[in-house]
């Protein structure tokens, strides 16, 4: 049957024991053995690549990124534009080499598998080539960051090697070669919107012509209920007009924003799980023999999609050493929960004023929403007839919970507060000030208010409400009090007399807060990148949290940040010549009755 091949092959992608999904190669034999039709995933640079080569003017390029990015797939999509062939490029050699016409280009799959005597020569040679504009050679490379530059630096310390490293150094951090006489590029695969790529994932893998065997082969066509195909279609967005797709794209997002990457195999590999994912199939996948089986015995529900988005298919060991579910249980969907949620999930089949909310998030769906199961546990749990029937329902609410996530409207979404299910509240507000920026619309007003009193409760210790200045106040000293009863400077947040706070598009795909001090043509300015961590500590202290409750590490950045302010502030003085001789002038902050603050002068004379 087609669509068991199909299903079979696409196994080989999820997080499954054997790891075949680490290697490009594996995946090309096993898609000879099946016949099936390759999975053309997203080459984002592809046409770039491709084009550089066919140039009169091309240069050598190195794609550099972690592990599973893409840069062998990108490799050899690029040796089949240029005329290779699938055969050559599968017959096992580390170094491909096509012509270009009067040159010839040197494709390095991977320059981690080289030995070092195979490495050496081989940079070495590609430094004077480089350094060559006649040179009948050009590379590509594809290396991980950290075997990159361990590997260029061991090559050889000669002019030309030592200027490649230089090159490749400069590359790496400014995007810049600085030597105009060395023809090199460098694209990092790990910069690439994980967001957008997970999209482009989620169409090649529930679009590919591999499915379309299963309607005529498999039990959805006899009993309605596969769940194989029934996840596929949620996530494809049939039926919710993209609901799911793009819930899970916002959290992708606001992972990488916060530091973890997502590789394209992890997002291959979450997208297999959430598709195939049951804990009861063999290494936790389902394959299309094990679906009647399951549906059975009444436990086509444990194939929840919502679940298995963070591995609730996989033990619990398996799922956190999984690097994309390991990531995504940071954000607690599941665990964390409101109220108006909660109380709507155990009594809103039977409370009036919930049971319509009830009816529209959980009775309409009945395959993973109020299914019999819930139902008779539900019922258990508010009679109190069973003592086990307490643990079996708290396991069923945190899987509707999960569920709930990814599947309240826009609508309802703040009247229950989708991002109170979540451990970062604000990270809607978050990601809401990130598009805005990419589609120049203005900033929620909220934004520059809520961080402005973030920022003075940690600045000052105490419970602020200015929110159009920043209140930048000290100790004494430039030390890192938890509280600090002098003023320093009011700066004010609109722009007056050159000074300003303002939040700007960092070139990331995030965003930083940017402090300019007003004096001269070049006046200093002090920024701080906005994770969505940092985004959220900030959020919280507005809010009244104490700023060591949520994080001390964040507490510690931004009285750093304080610190690189409070210099700013002392050099602009210096430059002023601000000193005083016939005394000390102290401003204490007072707070008013309306909780803004204000200054009040002491002067200690000499």
């Amino acid at each position: 049957m087609p669509a068991n091949n199909w299903i079979r092959f696409l196994r080989n992608y999820g997080p499954i024991p054997t790891n075949d999904n680490m290697y490009d190669e594996t995946i090309q034999r096993a898609l000879a053995r099946l016949k099936i039709r390759p999975i053309e995933l997203p080459a984002q640079h592809l046409a770039w690549l491709v084009d550089n080569f066919r140039s009169a003017e091309c240069k050598s390029i190195i794609l550099t990124g972690t592990a599973g990015d893409g840069k062998t797939y990108h490799c050899r999509r690029v040796w089949l534009e240029l005329g290779g062939t699938i055969e050559d490029w599968n017959a096992g050699e580390k170094i491909q080499r096509i012509g270009l016409g009067d040159r010839q280009l040197i494709v390095v799959k991977d320059l981690s598998e080289l030995r070092s005597d195979e490495s050496k020569p081989l940079i070495e040679q590609m430094a004077w080539d480089v350094a060559d504009p006649n040179s009948p050679r050009v590379y590509l490379m594809a290396a991980n960051h950290g075997q990159l530059l361990e590997k260029l630096k061991t090559a050889g310390n000669d002019k030309t090697t030592t200027a490649l490293v230089e090159v490749v150094e400069n590359l790496l951090v400014t995007g810049h070669g600085g030597n105009s006489a060395i023809s090199l590029d460098l694209k990092d695969l790990s910069r690439s919107a994980a967001a957008v790529m997970t999209d482009q994932v989620i169409d090649v893998v529930t679009q590919h012509p591999g499915w379309d065997g299963c309607p005529e082969d498999c039990l959805a066509l006899r009993e309605k209920t596969c769940p194989i195909r029934e996840n596929r279609e949620r996530l494809a967005g049939i039926n919710d007009s993209g609901l799911f797709r793009r819930r899970l794209g916002n959290l992708v997002e606001a992972s990488e924003q916060n530091g973890g990457h997502f590789t394209i195999r992890q997002v291959l590999s979450l997208v297999t799980n959430v598709i195939l994912g049951h804990p009861e199939a063999r290494d936790g996948l389902m394959a299309c023999l094990e679906v009647e089986e399951l549906v059975s015995a009444g436990i086509a529900e444990r194939a929840s999609p919502y679940r298995n988005v963070f591995g609730g298919n996989l033990k619990p060991s398996r799922a956190e050493r999984t690097e994309p579910f390991r990531k995504l249980n940071l954000f607690g969907i599941g665990s964390e929960t409101s109220n108006k949620v909660d109380n709507m999930l155990v009594y809103g089949a039977d409370d009036p004023v919930l049971a319509e909310t009830y009816r529209a998030l959980v009775q309409s769906d009945q395959i993973y929403g109020e299914t019999p199961a819930y139902r008779r546990v539900q019922q258990s749990y508010l009679e109190g007839d069973d003592p086990k029937a307490v643990a079996r329902f708290l396991g069923l609410l945190r899987e509707q919970r999960q569920r709930l996530f990814f599947t309240i409207s826009d609508e309802l979404a703040d009247i229950l507060g989708l991002w109170d299910l979540t451990v970062f509240r604000y990270a809607g507000l978050y990601l809401e000030t990130i598009r805005a920026f990419a589609d120049k619309r203005p900033l929620p007003r909220q934004v520059m208010p809520m961080l402005m009193r973030g920022l003075n409760r940690v600045f000052t210790g105490m419970l602020i409400q200015n929110q159009d200045e920043l209140v930048l106040a000290s100790s004494g000293s430039q030390s890192q009090s938890r509280t600090s009863p002098l003023l320093e400077e009011f700066i004010s947040v609109a722009r007056r007399g050159g000074e300003e706070v303002a939040l700007l598009n960092n070139g990331a795909g995030g965003m930083e807060l940017q402090v300019r001090l007003a004096r001269g043509e070049d006046p200093p300015v002090v920024t701080l990148q906005l994770s969505t961590t940092r985004f959220e500590f900030l959020g919280r202290v507005a809010e009244g949290a104490l700023p060591t409750s949520f994080s001390l590490e964040c507490h510690e950045d931004l009285l750093a940040f304080k610190a690189r302010l409070l210099s700013a502030v002392e050099r602009r003085r210096a430059l002023d010549g601000d000193e005083r001789s016939d005394g000390i002038v102290l401003k204490f902050i007072d707070l008013n009755p309306d909780g803004r603050a204000s200054s009040r002068s002491v002067t200690v004379r000499l």
